[in-house]
C-alpha cells in the first residue's frame, strides 16, 4: 500500500499529538511497515481513510476498531529491552546507588513521625516488557540480603514503580514470563537459578521478586505528578524518541517529581546537555549519573 508524503506528514503529526514520538523526514517506510497492518485490519482502503476514520474518533464517529489508538502506539513504538541491559549501569545502582540509599532509609527511619511503608523509591520508566524492574529487583533483594548492607535495611524498604505507554507490554511484564531467548539476553546463570522457575518453555521469576514491582500505565509526555515523589528514575533508552521540546518538558517534570539530591539516569547514548540545568554529572566506571542540585 502506498504511502504519499502527504499522508505521512498528517500520520506522523497525528502520532506525535498521541505519544510524543518524533517521526525523522526519513521515516516514511517506518510508518508504512508499521501501520499498514491496522489499516488492511480496520477495512480502510488507503492511509488517508484511515486518518480521516481517525480525526473522526476525536469527534466520537469513529468506525474503525476500537482502542486503536493503543494498537497504534504498540505499533509504532520500539519495544528493545533486556535484562541488566548494557551491564555498567547496573553496577552502578549496585555499588554506588544502593549503600547511599540505604543511609537514607536509616535517616527516614530515624524520624519520629516516619510513614509506614517503602522509604526511598525507584521509577523506571518506559520499561516494555518489565526487564529493567526486574533486574532492579534482584539487586535490591540480594543487596539487602547480604552483609553489606545497613542494619535495619530491608527490601521492603524499597518501593519499585515500573511504567510504559503501552498497556499490552504493561500486561505482558506482569506476567513475569520469558522465553529462553529473552533469558539469555543479559541473565547470568546465577540469577536464573535464584530467581526464576521453569514451566513449560518459559521461565517465571519468583514471587519474591516479582511482588516488589508496581506497574502502572503512564504517558510521559502528560502530568504525572500523581505519581509522588522518587529518590531515583531511571528513564533509559527513551527521550531518544522525543523532539528536544518534549525533552525538556518531560525532563522539568522529572526535576520536580525526585527528592533533594535524586537521582535521574539514561541511556548510554542519552544526555541533557542544553536540555536542563538542575541536574549536576557524576561519573560512575562508564556510568553518568545526574543528580538534581
Amino acid at each position: 500500500m502506498e504511502l504519499s508524503q502527504q499522508e505521512f506528514e498528517l500520520l506522523r503529526q497525528y502520532i506525535y499529538n498521541l505519544c510524543g514520538l518524533a517521526i525523522s523526514d526519513n521515516k516514511n517506510y517506518l510508518i508504512r511497515q508499521r501501520l499498514e497492518p491496522l489499516v488492511i485490519k480496520s477495512g480502510c482502503s488507503s492511509f488517508s481513510e484511515f486518518y480521516n476514520e481517525l480525526r473522526k474518533g476525536d469527534a466520537g464517529g469513529n468506525k474503525i476498531l476500537p482502542q486503536i489508538e493503543e494498537k497504534i502506539i504498540n505499533a509504532i513504538t520500539t519495544h528493545e529491552t533486556s535484562f541488566f541491559r548494557d551491564g555498567h549501569p547496573f553496577q552502578a545502582v549496585k555499588k554506588f546507588l544502593l549503600p547511599q540509599l540505604s543511609k537514607t532509609v536509616i535517616q527516614r527511619k530515624s524520624r519520629s513521625n516516619y510513614r509506614k511503608g517503602a522509604k526511598v523509591r525507584l521509577w523506571s520508566a518506559g520499561v516494555a516488557t518489565g526487564q529493567e524492574p526486574y533486574s532492579l529487583a534482584m539487586l535490591i533483594h540480594e543487596f539487602t540480603s547480604g552483609a553489606i548492607c545497613l542494619p535495619g535495611v530491608v527490601k521492603e524498604d524499597f518501593g519499585l514503580l515500573a511504567t510504559d505507554i503501552s498497556s499490552t507490554m504493561i500486561s505482558k511484564a506482569m506476567t513475569a514470563e520469558y522465553s529462553r531467548f529473552e533469558i539469555k539476553r543479559g541473565l547470568n546463570a546465577e540469577y536464573l537459578r535464584k530467581f526464576f522457575f521453569k514451566e513449560k518453555k518459559h521461565w517465571t521469576i519468583k514471587n519474591e521478586i516479582r511482588t516488589m514491582v508496581e506497574f502502572r500505565q503512564i504517558n510521559l509526555i502528560e502530568p504525572f505528578q500523581m505519581l509522588g515523589g522518587f529518590d531515583v528514575i531511571l528513564c533509559r533508552n527513551v527521550l531518544i524518541y522525543f523532539d528536544n521540546l518534549t525533552k525538556i518538558r518531560i525532563l522539568e517534570q522529572f526535576t520536580d517529581a525526585l527528592c533533594k539530591n535524586g537521582w535521574l539516569i539514561l541511556g548510554a547514548t542519552e544526555n541533557i546537555f542544553n536540555l536542563s540545568y538542575t541536574f549536576r554529572p557524576v561519573h560512575f566506571g562508564e556510568t553518568i549519573l545526574y543528580q538534581k542540585k
